[in-house]
C-alpha cells in the first residue's frame, strides 16, 4: 500500500523584505502553501500576499518562534531562511549580531527540535565570503572565517552560515546555503539601499557618480534561486546567486535610456572619491552627523565584485536576466508607484521617431 504524500508548508522568515516577499509570491503562485515570519510592526507586511499566512515575531524571541513552528504533525515544514539586518555601517552593532547571528541560531535549533522538519535554506551573503583579487573571479567556500572581512553586516553572515554549516555536520541538520550577491528590481516596497540610489538618480539628486562596478541580480531571479535550493540544492552545500559586474557609468547610462532621466555625467575617480569620503566622515563626526559618503562605500564600489555562479547554474538551474529588462521593469514600477516621474525614454522616443 502506497503511503500518502505529506503535506508541504514554507515557513519564510523576513518575508516583508525585498527577497523574502518576492520568494512568498512565487510560492504562491506556485500553489505551495506559505507562512510567513514578519516583525510585528513591519510597515510592509500589508504586501505579503493575502494567501500567505501571517506569523508575527522576532527572531531574537524563541517563543514567538515556537509559534512560527507550530505546524501539524502530517505536514513536512522547509524553511527558508531570509531574514537578517543588512547594513552599510562597517562598524560593528550588537543589534545586527543579535539577529544574524543569534536569530539564525535559534532558527536551527527550531528546526532540530520538530520531527516534521524536512530542510532549510539559509540566505547569507557573497559578503561573508573573502574577496579575491580582481583577476579572479570568487567562488563558493567551505570554511567562513570573519578575519579578512572589513564590515559588521559580513561578519553576522560568515558567523550564521558557519553556525548552519556546523549543524549540518554535527547534528545532520538538513540545510544548505545561498550568497545572494546586490538585489534589485521591482517590487521593493521596503525600498533598500539599491533602491535608493536608483531614485536618486532618476530624480536628478546625485550630481556625480564614482568610477567603480557593482554586482546585481534581479530578486525575482534570486527568489527563484532561493526556492530552487529548496528543491535541489544538496545538504551541506554553498551556492553563489550572483550576476555579471556592471560599472556605475554603465548601470546610470541603462537607467537614463529606460526611464528618461538624465545621465549622471561625472564620475570620480576612486582614489579622489577615498579622499572626499574621509574628509566627509571627519566632518560628520565632528558635527555628529552621518557623511553624504563613505569610505567603506567607495569599497564597495572599488572592490573585487566578479563571482562565479556557474555551481548553482549547473545544479539549481540559477539564471539571470539582462540589467536593461531589470532596470526597465523597476523603472516601470517606480512610476506606477509615483516614487519616480513619467519620463518619456530615450527607447520609447527611438520607437515612436522610427
Amino acid at each position: 500500500m502506497e503511503k500518502t504524500k505529506k503535506k508541504e508548508l514554507y515557513l519564510v522568515t523576513g518575508a516583508a523584505g525585498f527577497l523574502g516577499g518576492t520568494i512568498c509570491r512565487q510560492l504562491c503562485e506556485r500553489g505551495a502553501d506559505v507562512r510567513a515570519f514578519v516583525l510585528p510592526n513591519d510597515p510592509a507586511m500589508e504586501f505579503v500576499p493575502d494567501q500567505v499566512e501571517i506569523c508575527k515575531g522576532d527572531l531574537c524571541d524563541m517563543e514567538s518562534l515556537d509559534c512560527f513552528f507550530d505546524v501539524p504533525m502530517d505536514t513536512e515544514v522547509v524553511v527558508l531562511h531570509c531574514a537578517s539586518i543588512v547594513t552599510v555601517n562597517p562598524e560593528y552593532n550588537q543589534k545586527v549580531m543579535d539577529v544574524n547571528v543569534g536569530g539564525t541560531e535559534n532558527v536551527i535549533k527550531q528546526c532540530m527540535k520538530h520531527p516534521n522538519f524536512k530542510k532549510m535554506v539559509y540566505v547569507s551573503s557573497t559578503g561573508a565570503i573573502p574577496e579575491l583579487p580582481k583577476d579572479e573571479k570568487i567562488k563558493e567556500i567551505t570554511k567562513f572565517d570573519t578575519t579578512p572581512l572589513k564590515d559588521c553586516y559580513s561578519q553576522s553572515k560568515a558567523i550564521a552560515t558557519q553556525k548552519v554549516l556546523d549543524a549540518v555536520h554535527t547534528d545532520g541538520l538538513n540545510a544548505c546555503v545561498v550568497h545572494p550577491s546586490g538585489i534589485m528590481g521591482p517590487e521593493d516596497y521596503a525600498i533598500g539601499e539599491t533602491t535608493k540610489t536608483v531614485i536618486e538618480i532618476i530624480n536628478g539628486a546625485m550630481p556625480a557618480g564614482i568610477s567603480g562596478s557593482f554586482n546585481l541580480a534581479d530578486v525575482r531571479d534570486l527568489a527563484a534561486g532561493v526556492i530552487s535550493a529548496a528543491d535541489r540544492g544538496q545538504k551541506g552545500d554553498c551556492y553563489i546567486l550572483g550576476n555579471e559586474t556592471v560599472s556605475f557609468e554603465e548601470f546610470t547610462q541603462l537607467l537614463s535610456e529606460e526611464s528618461g532621466c538624465e545621465p549622471v555625467v561625472n564620475f570620480l575617480p576612486i582614489n579622489y572619491a577615498y579622499a572626499m569620503a574621509e574628509k566627509m566622515e571627519a566632518d560628520a563626526k565632528k558635527k555628529g552627523t552621518k557623511p553624504v559618503m563613505t569610505t567603506y562605500s567607495v569599497y564597495n564600489l572599488a572592490r573585487n565584485n566578479e563571482y562565479n555562479s556557474m555551481k548553482a547554474k549547473k545544479e539549481l538551474g540559477y539564471s539571470v536576466r539582462s540589467y536593461r529588462e531589470t532596470i526597465r521593469d523597476e523603472v516601470r514600477w517606480l512610476q506606477s508607484t509615483g516614487k519616480i516621474p513619467q519620463f518619456e525614454s530615450q527607447k520609447e522616443s527611438e520607437r515612436i521617431t522610427a
